[in-house]
């Protein structure tokens, strides 16, 4: 089955997904993995940076710093919908993720970069957790999203 990358038009993730699990009805609507979910815009970026290009073993420089650069607006996000919420420990991991991304960037020369970043990323989904549970929903998922990413696996995930 051919597989299709596309931007998904309501989350804006970039998908890449099998055409026939993308198709709703006769209309051939898009489906948004993401729709009907609270906070779908924090977790597809999350999603889209932690399952993207960056994370593999071949990855180029290109790859990492487009990676550092979404991680860096993804967290603005995050901390606009975080807002004026009474929520002091999603508060401390947004500031550590800034905190990891600073020591993170690919621009300077440390060999840490690559660690950093998915500490900041790491932390980004702790607070996207603190946000679902302050609503009573359950923590976000990654893996449920794996295959519109086209990601078997998170490559040395485990190495860290």
């Amino acid at each position: 089955m051919p597989i299709s990358r596309t931007n998904c038009p309501t989350c804006a993730a970039e998908l890449a997904c099998h055409f026939a699990k993308a198709v709703e009805g006769a209309e051939e609507k898009a489906v948004c993995p993401y729709d009907g979910l609270a906070y779908r815009d924090l977790r597809a970026g999350h999603d889209q940076i932690y399952f993207g290009g960056w994370r593999k073993m071949d990855a180029s420089p290109g790859d990492i710093l487009r990676a550092y650069n979404q991680i860096e607006r993804h967290l603005r996000t995050i901390g606009r919908a975080l807002g004026d919420k009474d929520l002091p420990a999603a508060r401390r991991d947004l500031a550590m993720a800034l905190d990891a991304l600073q020591s993170g960037d690919p621009r300077e020369e440390s060999r840490d970069a690559l660690r950093f970043m998915d500490h900041a990323l790491s932390y980004a989904h702790r607070v996207i957790d603190d946000l679902l549970h302050e609503m009573g929903l359950p923590p976000h998922s990654p893996m449920d999203f794996a295959e519109w990413f086209n990601a078997a696996e998170v490559p040395f995930r485990e190495e860290w």
